[in-house]
């Protein structure tokens, strides 16, 4: 049975690499901004140039990929395998993956323009109970089709 979180080794003081510095190693994508950053890595607004596409590109930290863990990077990409073999509306689309040259694992999926639930209760406050309700029906929906596929996902956040 799969998990979609690779293990929950912090990653203290890790900077993600600039716009400039991700061209460089992804020059097939033209990256537009940071999104958002934390201790399991950073992810990037981009166009697939070729196909004339958003896309959001996720890097892990190098420093994930210690010695004391070599088997890391394998898991990251049969998880990455699995995923993109998920077909449900719940669930970001995932495109490609891989390894630059300078070791940083990445991850291409689905670009969706919205925000997350915690950003809505944060500037929002309370969500309407009818609102809520289908949102954690949509969520539970993905849960249960990632469940079929033997998929487990430790990390649920709002």
């Amino acid at each position: 049975m799969s998990t979609s979180s690779q293990g929950s080794k912090p990653s203290s003081g890790w900077q993600p690499p600039s716009l400039e510095e991700m061209r460089a190693m992804l020059p097939q994508y033209e990256f537009e901004s940071l999104l958002g950053r934390g201790g399991m890595g950073a992810v990037y607004k981009a166009v697939q140039v070729s196909l004339d596409r958003p896309v959001a590109i996720k890097v892990l930290p190098g420093d994930l990929l210690g010695d004391e863990d070599v088997q890391f990077a394998e898991r990251f990409k049969n998880e990455a395998r699995t995923m993109a073999r998920m077909s449900h509306p719940g669930i970001v689309n995932v495109y490609d993956f891989g390894q630059t040259r300078a070791g940083l694992l990445y991850f291409v999926m689905e670009f969706i323009d919205g925000t997350d639930v915690a950003q809505m209760i944060s500037t929002q406050g309370r969500l309407p109970q009818e609102y809520a309700l289908a949102v954690t029906t949509h969520v539970c929906d993905a849960l249960n089709y990632a469940h079929d596929q033997g998929i487990i996902h430790r990390d649920i956040k709002p």
